[in-house]
């Protein structure tokens, strides 16, 4: 297939969904004549996803321990194709968990913005997908598949393509007894997991992991699988941030600073880089004893818990996402990409310069919005979460995408 474009889209997971929906938003709202402008980027956009659906992977979790219902539904403003949806799905409370479980996400929200996404692009979405490589020039950006076909041909190109967790090198002894944070978060059968005796060692001490420990201790899926295992969390950093009010912190004596680490916006602590809902639960517990199942166990690097990692039936690497993007060439020249910076293009690492026409945003780009959604000032990571997509990076990148 050779599809000629204005843009194309190479990914529709939570990234992609919010870029389809905040330019939905932008033609509802604006006046001529940038409403037509942003109507004829619609029409032209072609949405390349490697799933059967839009939407990613997102709907194969099991837990919601990352996003809560207020998050998911905020970049679903109203006066557009989703306003019902929305109101919809936060009318569906949960009676017994503080939560509600991705999987109920999957079936009240995802599926349905995926049919409407569907109807929206019809012959412009291109299911079942993959993009193996891209080549860009001055004024042309191919996207290419798995068996080195080319598939679309545009002036722009936006990626949305998730992130990927690869095997820590100090880790390839224990490779045979390792899963990541992603994978082991969407086990259905523990069947699948190794059996022998031992403990459960998870590397890290992020949202991730507890979030790992605590589906650990309450899922029925994999609650029999942990009876009676020790499960010991390696930390590399002795600060445990949660996100939660100063009062919440003083009162669990909690450590932050009352200018660095307070949201201006929300006034919540470590409101990007903190511990939510049953993750924070989960170390509130741990911190006051009431879980004893669980400890944390320090460490200045992996060669420090060989005894552990020896003696562990199972190790979840809980270490974060690198950019799963595919082979990018400008020129014939292979490009290492990277964030140029927080309005969406891209550069090249080795010689900052920037790649014409190329955007990205989402899991492993990590652009950090900013403004109303940088958070605090202490934050220095990437803001992965759904909230600052369509409302913070995605308009912005959208504004360049029309410009003559």
């Amino acid at each position: 297939m050779n599809t000629i474009s204005h843009c194309q889209l190479i990914g529709t997971g939570t990234a992609g969904l919010c870029f389809v929906i905040a330019l939905v938003n932008k033609v509802k709202q604006a006046q001529e004549p940038k409403k037509l402008k942003y109507q004829a980027l619609l029409d032209s956009l072609i949405a390349i996803e490697g799933n059967h659906q839009p939407g990613g992977v997102l709907g194969n979790y099991q837990i919601n321990a990352n996003t809560d219902a207020d998050e998911i539904v905020s970049c679903l403003l109203d006066d557009t194709p989703f306003s019902n949806l929305r109101d919809y799905y936060l009318q569906q409370p949960e009676v017994h968990q503080p939560l509600i479980t991705l999987p109920k996400v999957g079936k009240l929200m995802l599926e349905p913005i995926a049919n409407i996404i569907t109807s929206l692009l019809g012959d412009n979405l291109l299911l079942d997908t993959e993009v193996t490589r891209v080549e860009i020039s001055k004024n042309e950006c191919k996207s290419y598949g798995s068996h080195d076909q080319l598939l679309v041909s545009s002036q722009k190109m936006v990626l949305c393509c998730g992130g990927k967790e690869e095997l820590l090198k100090d880790l390839l002894p224990w490779r045979q007894k390792t899963v990541f944070t992603g994978p082991f978060l969407q086990t259905k059968d523990a069947s699948l997991l190794p059996h022998q005796q031992g403990s459960i060692l998870i590397v890290g001490s992020s949202h991730s992991s507890f979030s790992a420990a605590w589906r650990l201790l309450n899922d029925p899926v994999l609650s029999l699988y942990a009876k009676g295992r020790d499960i010991i969390m390696l930390q590399r950093n002795p600060l445990v941030k949660l996100r939660c009010t100063p009062e919440f912190a003083h009162q669990n004596q909690l450590p932050f600073d009352d200018i660095d680490d307070v949201c201006p916006v929300s006034g919540l602590v470590y409101r990007n880089a903190g511990l939510r809902k049953d993750a924070k639960a989960l170390y509130i517990q741990i911190k006051k004893g009431i879980e004893k199942r669980v400890r944390l166990e320090p460490m200045a690097a992996i060669s420090d818990a060989k005894h552990l990692l020896d003696n562990a039936a199972l190790i979840i690497q809980c270490t974060g996402f690198r950019a799963n993007l595919p082979k990018i060439t400008l020129n014939g020249v292979t490009q290492k990409v990277r964030q140029r910076s927080n309005f969406g293009e891209l550069s090249d690492i080795k010689s900052g310069a920037a790649i014409p026409n190329l955007f990205g945003f989402g899991l492993g780009i990590q652009i950090i919005p900013e403004g109303d959604y940088r958070g605090e000032n202490s934050f220095n990571g990437s803001s992965d979460g759904v909230l600052p997509y369509p409302n913070a990076v995605a308009p912005v990148i959208i504004d360049q995408l029309i410009q003559d």
